[in-house]
């Protein structure tokens, strides 16, 4: 029999994580069992999951903690919180992280089946739904399409290029719109004008160190108390000829 749905349980209690476990497996899902919340992100970076049904208080990590850091991994994924009893302000901060619902202890096994099964088919209808089409079409002439999980790897691999210290340009009908770069190629760009400005004030260093030389003292000095006549002359001297 196929499988139902991809399911991941977490309570720090064996006997309930064995027993809602089994349940879910006799319903058709394919079950992983977890014991803490740091056990369950690490089977969720090493493994694609439908559903995530999780008890709220739990040591070292409870219930919204993971349901906070589980959505960097897994935007899809779906979250049915387990609660002890009705808690009408931790329902609502669940809602606010996405959850999908909250079921308070002892849950019946048809309500946990029906649970699952309503969330296997919102993380479907949300993957299919953020697929990504792209506009531009392939060689026969038919759209490309790409998942949501394709375009971000795609992307990913984009920006391990420019890491690695390529310019990448990003290009909208055929003309570039914007340029993606490693933060060191930033840097030495940005730092080029300073070195320009630096260059021009060494040379004005430079020229004024000559300028302050014994000898330019005294040309500036004579210049400073020569007379109209004298300063025509060498103003002639001084240009250059011009040949008819």
């Amino acid at each position: 029999m196929d499988s139902r749905g991809r399911v991941l349980i977490v309570d720090d209690d064996p006997t309930i994580l064995h027993f809602y476990g089994h349940q879910l497996t006799k319903a058709g899902f394919e079950v992983a069992e977890a014991s803490s919340g740091l056990d369950a992100l690490r089977q969720i970076e090493k493994s694609q999951f439908e559903v995530l049904i999780s008890d709220l208080k739990m040591p070292g990590m409870d219930g919204l903690t993971l349901l906070r850091r589980m959505h960097r991994h897994s935007a899809e994924l779906q979250v049915i919180l387990m609660l002890e009893a009705q808690n009408n302000q931790i329902a609502v901060q669940a809602a606010e992280l996405g959850a999908l619902q909250y079921l308070v202890k002892p849950i019946k096994p048809e309500l946990l089946e029906k649970a699952a099964a309503l969330a296997v088919r919102r993380n479907r209808e949300r993957r299919t739904t953020s697929s990504v089409f792209l506009s531009h079409r392939s060689e026969q002439g038919k759209p490309v399409s790409f998942s949501a999980t394709e375009a971000k790897n795609e992307f990913g691999r984009i920006l391990e290029k420019a890491i690695r210290g390529d310019v990448v340009v990003i290009t909208k009908h055929d003309a570039p719109k914007a340029v993606l770069m490693s933060v060191d190629e930033f840097n030495a760009l940005s730092r080029a004008p300073e070195s320009k400005i630096n260059a021009l004030n060494a040379e004005f260093d430079s020229l004024l160190a000559r300028m302050q030389g014994s000898m330019s003292r005294k040309s500036m000095e004579a210049a400073f108390h020569a007379s109209p006549r004298k300063l025509g002359e060498a103003a002639v001297t001084a240009a250059p000829t011009k040949r008819g």
